[in-house]
């Protein structure tokens, strides 16, 4: 009973010895708490969605479909390319949009991205009228946030502004846009968003799902 109890009382000063070694490099130390990791924006994604989209100038809604895929690289950059398909019952009016461009983000807080894009862009409109295309161009930047964390998800809200080089987009012959957007992120590779789009006078509303990698 005495051997027990010197030992426990010298447990202290052996841990204190031990440390100050030379075995100390291979004692390992109790595990501490593990930091919370900052939240990282995937640039690497596939996307499907959907917008009801009010033309002003003929006072009429268009069904839109799209599908857009992203792939980042360099730590920085990304590239992306999207396809959408616009319809509206005025002149059985028909719209495919197609886009392919660059980016760039840049993290300036753990959960704060800015980003920036260029775009050219392909528009190919086929109705009762007649059938015709164009080519131009789209510029956009914005920020992406996520305010909320919980487990393997969070809530992400964006904003953006740009500007539309392209004929037969919108009332305007080169309109302005932004938008403004909200994203659940359930899992870590799967969310859903909803954002709200003014494009001059000519508004959307767009749900969409993303699968991230």
């Amino acid at each position: 009973m005495l051997l027990v109890t010197t030992a426990l009382t010298l447990l202290p000063s052996l841990d204190t010895d031990l440390l100050a070694s030379p075995l100390a490099p291979f004692v390992a130390p109790a595990p501490a708490a593990q930091e919370k990791e900052d939240w990282t924006f995937s640039y690497t994604y596939v996307e499907l969605g959907a917008a009801r989209y009010n033309v002003d100038v003929i006072d009429e809604d268009a069904d839109v479909f799209y599908g857009r895929a992203s792939v980042g690289f360099l730590g920085f950059l990304y590239g992306f390319g999207q396809y959408t398909n616009q319809s509206f019952d005025f002149e059985d009016t028909s719209t495919d949009l197609i886009q392919l461009g660059v980016g760039a983000h840049f993290g300036v807080l753990p959960n704060l991205d800015l980003f920036g894009e260029i775009g050219w862009l392909y528009n190919d409109i086929s109705s009762d009228l007649g059938d015709n295309d164009d080519t131009g161009y789209s510029v956009e930047g914005g920020a992406r946030w996520m305010p909320l964390r919980w487990g393997g998800g969070g809530l992400e809200l964006d904003g953006s502004l740009g500007y539309l080089d392209l004929e037969g987009v919108s009332d305007e012959d080169k309109p302005f846009f932004w938008e403004l957007g909200a994203r659940f992120h359930f899992l870590t590779s799967f969310s859903i968003g909803a954002a709200y789009q003014m494009i001059e006078d000519d508004d959307q509303v767009v749900l969409n799902a993303r699968f991230s990698f």
